[in-house]
C-alpha cells in the first residue's frame, strides 16, 4: 500500500512489476472531477482514466509507488479537498531555490496540490520588489523575479501552485528597518528584527503607506500567476496606534470605533485592490473581522472554521494543534513547552470538521505549517516534516483510515524516501 491511500480500491489478487509502456490511456471522465483518476490493473497492463491533466498525473504517481508489487485491482480515487497545502516560512530563515524545488517534489510525491510561500516578517523580507528595493537591501538573501518565475514553472508542472504571503500590518519590522516613513514614528530607525516572537511595530494608517503595499501586491501579482495572494493579519498588536497621536487622528477621521479596527481596515483596503486586479486575498483568522469576499485560514483551533464558514467565507482549516510541524513530537524544554506538541498520532487523526449546514463548499481544503524560527536549515525543515506530511496527506487527500495499517504502510515509504537523501525524523507513533 502507498502513501496516500486511494480512497476506493477492490484488489482482485495477484500483483505485477509496474511497466509504464503498458499503460493505455482512455479518454477523459470528467465524472472523476480535474484531480481524479480510475485505474483497471490486470496481468495484461493498465488501463488509465482520469478527469484531467492532474488526475492523470497523479494516476501515475500511484502506480509508481506500488513499483513491483503493483496489484491486480480497480482503484478509483480522488481528493476529497481542492486546498491540499503546505506552508514554508522563508522569511526568518532563508531556504534555497534548490531546496524548494525539491520540497515541490516531494508535495507532487503526497498528492498535496499548494505551497505557501511566507515571504516577509519581522526577521527578514525575501522578495525582490522593484519598485522598493531598500526591502531586500536590508535583509539579505532573497528570490529574484527570476528565481520566483522559475520556482512557479518547476511546481506548475507537478500541479503544485505556489502562494506567495506578504505579511502586515503587523509581522512588518523587516519593512520599517529598510522605509521608517512605513511606522507609526518615521523619525525611529529599527533594525530587521532579530529575535522571535511578536514585534509591537505595525504600519501606519496613512494613504502613502497603502499606496506603497498595494505596488509591493502589483509586483507580486506580476511574478505570481495564482488566484490567491495571502496578506497575513495575523498577532496584530494596536499599541502604537493607541498611543501615536497621529494615528488617533487617522483613526478619528476614518470614522472607526477605535485602534482595534485599524487591522481590519488596512486589511479591507488589500482585499478591495486584490480584488480591482482579479486576485482574491487570504488571510490567518483571528477573529470575525476579516475582509468581505476573502479567504480565512483558521489556524487558533479546530472550530472557527466551521463558524467562519456559517458567515459566509470561504475557509482552509489550519489548527495549530493539527497542522503546525514545527512543534516537536515529544516534550523537551524549551519555547514550546509545556503542551505545544505534535505527535504522528496527532497529525493522523486530524478530522476537518465538515462545512455546517447552509455553508455548503465553503471549507476548501486544510493546510499544514513550517515555521522556522528554530529551523535554520533545510535539513531541520525535512526532519521536522518527515514523517509527520506523510500523515497529514493522507488527511488532505481525504483517506485515513486505520492507523496500524498507515504505520505499516509508513515504514516502506520512509524508506523510500531516506533512499532519496530525505532527513527522516524520529518515529515516535
Amino acid at each position: 500500500m502507498i502513501i496516500p491511500r486511494p480512497r476506493k480500491l477492490a484488489v482482485l489478487g495477484g500483483t505485477v512489476a509496474y511497466d509504464p509502456e503498458r499503460v493505455r490511456l482512455a479518454p477523459p471522465d470528467p465524472a472523476l472531477g480535474p484531480e481524479g483518476y480510475r485505474l483497471d490493473i490486470s496481468p495484461t497492463g493498465v488501463d488509465l482514466t482520469a478527469g484531467g491533466d492532474a488526475g492523470r498525473f497523479y494516476a501515475r504517481q500511484t502506480l509508481a509507488l506500488y513499483g513491483d508489487a503493483l496489484p491486480h485491482a480497480t482503484i478509483e480515487d480522488r481528493p476529497k479537498y481542492p486546498w491540499r497545502g503546505l506552508m514554508l516560512d522563508v522569511a526568518r530563515h532563508f531556504m534555497p531555490t534548490h531546496f524548494i524545488r525539491r520540497l515541490i517534489d516531494l508535495l507532487a510525491l503526497h498528492k498535496l496540490n499548494v505551497l505557501q510561500l511566507h515571504l516577509s516578517d519581522d526577521q527578514g523580507w525575501r522578495l525582490e520588489i522593484k519598485r522598493h528595493p531598500r526591502l531586500t537591501e536590508v535583509s539579505g538573501d532573497h528570490y529574484t523575479h527570476d528565481d520566483i518565475r522559475e520556482l512557479v514553472a518547476y511546481a506548475s508542472e507537478r500541479f503544485v501552485r505556489i502562494v506567495p504571503e506578504i505579511g502586515l500590518p503587523g509581522h512588518v519590522q523587516a519593512a520599517l528597518a529598510a522605509y521608517p516613513h512605513l511606522g507609526n514614528d518615521p523619525s525611529r530607525q529599527l533594525p530587521v528584527w532579530d529575535t522571535w516572537g511578536i514585534s509591537p511595530h505595525t504600519l501606519n494608517l496613512e494613504e502613502s503607506t497603502i499606496a506603497f503595499f498595494e505596488e509591493v501586491l502589483d509586483e507580486v501579482i506580476e511574478i505570481f500567476p495564482d488566484q490567491y495572494i495571502h496578506v497575513g493579519g495575523d498577532e496584530c498588536r494596536p499599541g502604537e496606534w493607541e498611543k501615536t497621536p497621529r494615528a488617533q487622528e487617522r483613526i478619528r477621521e476614518l470614522g472607526l470605533p477605535g485602534a482595534h479596527a485599524a487591522r481590519s481596515w488596512i486589511m479591507t483596503r488589500m482585499a478591495e485592490h486584490l480584488q480591482r486586479r482579479g486576485r482574491r486575498l487570504v488571510y490567518w483568522h483571528e477573529k470575525a473581522d476579516g475582509p468581505p469576499g476573502a479567504t480565512t485560514m483558521t489556524w487558533l483551533d479546530e472550530q472557527s472554521g466551521p463558524l467562519a464558514a456559517l458567515e459566509g467565507r470561504d475557509v482552509i482549516l489550519a489548527p495549530h494543534t493539527r497542522t503546525y510541524l514545527d512543534y516537536p513530537v515529544e516534550f523537551q524544554p524549551g519555547p514550546f513547552a509545556p503542551d505545544r506538541i505534535l505527535t504522528l498520532s496527532d497529525a493522523y487523526h486530524f478530522d476537518p470538521p465538515p462545512a455546517p449546514p447552509g455553508a455548503d463548499g465553503r471549507i476548501l481544503g486544510v493546510q499544514a505549517q513550517l515555521w522556522t524560527e528554530y529551523m535554520p536549515t533545510p535539513e531541520d525543515v525535512e526532519r521536522q516534516t518527515f514523517p509527520r506530511l506523510c500523515a497529514f496527506a493522507e488527511v488532505a487527500w481525504g483517506s485515513p483510515q486505520d492507523y496500524p495499517d498507515f504505520l505499516r504502510r509508513l515504514d516502506p515509504h520512509l524508506a523510500r524516501l531516506a533512499a532519496q537523501g530525505i532527513q527522516i525524523g524520529p518515529l515516535i507513533p
